[in-house]
């Protein structure tokens, strides 16, 4: 006898388990009009005994409560602990209640309009977060009308989703599939057809460890809470953290309250966790509910060393080509030169590539530093490079005003090459230079070139406005490395000229003349 009645149990327990999924539990309530909507009370097992009680259902008006029927209206149903109306309308907005003898149970409806230019009101929506790259889950299930559904559609911000032949999504959650999704069911009823909706509001998160934040405005004896205990007990690593109470200057308090979940498992999957906010006026609930994802792809380790293999080579190569570019950077600018054909002399109205100050005294120890002057620079940068080089001895007509001619000769010149040595600072040369200075820094008309022919060591003696030059650059002549035209001397003598295309003479010997030691 008792084997019999174990399994009439759990059925009846399993029953009153699903039921109780779809009573009213809210105490004020919001609904949309022109949609199918249901009161539904979930008495207490005492009350269930009470088989003799009388249920009857009443909306309290102004004058008095108004007792309810099937004949009050053609779109009310009463069946026992359940109110439907087949729509509501905005009329039916009010305070309703249900009375079993002498208990009473009430609630407070409230219709709001449809919104013209969404598929949703604000105040129906459901908050659910998805990690990003796992799985988003949206099934269209409705636990009550379900057994009237004719037909199911599913929409994304009010957008019908296509190719939808099952009203249900299933996806790895990307940060695209954010939105509002709506699940539209479409109910036959006395053989006119009704829709109802409901909607979702999807987060995309990302992370292992998950807060969950309610915060509502409150007074000062509301209380806000997490409901967040199953049949089997609360999850370990479920935490509700204190709350927070922050004073408006309206006088409400802004409460908040974080329900921190750690590592994420299955068994916090698929559970609602509702936040309920509770006050004299009644009891609001928010659900949140978290979704499962896939795991992400992992990048296989060989792919992921040839990439860091490629990585390394290409700064190898970057670090030689920048290294090698520090080095042969007058070769390959010569280069350049060479190559394109480049030349900046054909408008800047000037005669002269350049006026060469030297010592003019032709003395004994001085001869190779005038030979140098007036022969074998004019020799190479002329004769050899294709360059106009004014020559004192050579280029200034006899009668003249020195000062007034030299100082007319570096104006028609783009560059002033300095001869050095420790006899330069001469009087009659001393001119030249100041002169040059006074075009480069003051006039910015022409650069200038020195070349240290014999080692000098102090440059003291010369003007301190020559050390504000950014482009000039001592160049060192040594006879033993310097003669062909080839060295790295007449290179960087060349670089530091100005471009100009050229076309060497071939019978000119490819070494310089070698000076006489004494």
């Amino acid at each position: 006898m008792h084997r019999r009645e174990i399994p009439l149990t759990l059925l009846v327990l399993m029953f009153l388990g699903a039921s109780e999924e779809t009573c009213t539990s809210r105490l004020h309530i919001t609904a949309v009009e022109g949609e199918p909507f249901y009161l539904k009370y979930c008495s207490s097992s005492s009350e269930r005994e009470n088989k003799t009680a009388i249920i009857k259902w009443y909306k309290n008006e102004s004058h008095g409560p108004l007792e309810l029927s099937s004949s009050s209206s053609p779109r009310i149903i009463l069946l026992d602990y359940v109110l439907e109306f087949w729509p509501v309308h905005l009329n039916d907005s009010g305070s309703y209640s249900i009375r079993m003898g002498n208990d009473m149970h009430d609630w407070k409806l409230n219709v709001i309009r449809r919104p013209k230019h969404s598929c949703f009101t604000e105040k129906q929506v459901m908050s659910k977060s998805v990690e990003v790259k796992k799985s988003l889950q949206v099934a269209c299930e409705h636990s009550y009308y379900q057994k009237l559904v004719n037909r199911t559609l599913l929409y994304k911000n009010c957008e019908k989703i296509e190719n939808n032949q099952n009203p249900f999504l299933k996806k790895n959650a990307e940060f695209k599939d954010q939105g509002y999704y709506t699940c539209m069911f479409f109910l036959l009823h006395n053989g006119k057809l009704f829709n109802v909706t409901k909607t979702f509001n999807i987060t995309i998160v990302g992370g292992k460890d998950v807060q969950l934040n309610c915060s509502a405005l409150l007074n000062e004896k509301d209380v806000i809470y997490w409901n967040i205990w199953k049949k089997n007990g609360k999850d370990p690593n479920v935490h509700e953290e204190e709350g927070t109470r922050i004073r408006t200057s309206e006088g409400k308090w802004l409460a908040s309250k974080i329900l921190r979940i750690e590592k994420v498992n299955e068994n916090n999957l698929n559970f609602s966790y509702n936040c309920t906010a509770a006050s004299e006026g009644g009891i609001d609930t928010k659900s949140f509910i978290l979704l499962k994802k896939e795991d992400p792809v992992d990048i296989p380790g060989h792919i992921f060393t040839r990439g860091m293999i490629v990585a390394v080579l290409i700064s190898v190569v970057i670090v030689c080509l920048v290294t090698v570019g520090a080095i042969y950077r007058v070769d390959l600018v010569l280069f350049y030169r060479h190559f394109l054909g480049r030349d900046e002399t054909l408008t800047d109205g000037k005669t002269y590539d350049a006026f060469v100050s030297y010592l003019k005294e032709c003395r004994p120890e001085n001869g190779e530093e005038h030979t140098f002057a007036v022969e074998i620079l004019p020799r190479v940068l002329e004769k050899h490079f294709g360059y106009k080089l004014c020559i004192f001895e050579r280029d200034v007509v006899p009668g003249r005003a020195v000062v007034d001619e030299i100082h007319s000769l570096i104006e028609k010149s783009r560059r002033l090459i300095i001869v050095l040595s420790k006899s330069y600072m001469a009087n009659e040369v001393r001119y030249e230079l100041e002169s040059g200075l006074h075009e480069a820094l003051v006039e910015r008309k022409i650069k200038i070139i020195l070349i240290e022919f014999t080692p000098v060591g102090d440059f003291t003696f010369l003007p301190q406005s020559l050390k504000l030059l950014k482009s000039h650059r001592v160049l060192k002549w040594q006879a033993d490395k310097s003669l062909s035209y080839n060295s790295r001397f007449w290179k960087n003598l060349l670089y530091l000229m100005p471009a100009k295309a050229v076309k060497p003479y071939r019978d000119e010997a490819e070494v310089l003349p070698v000076f006489a030691q004494p």
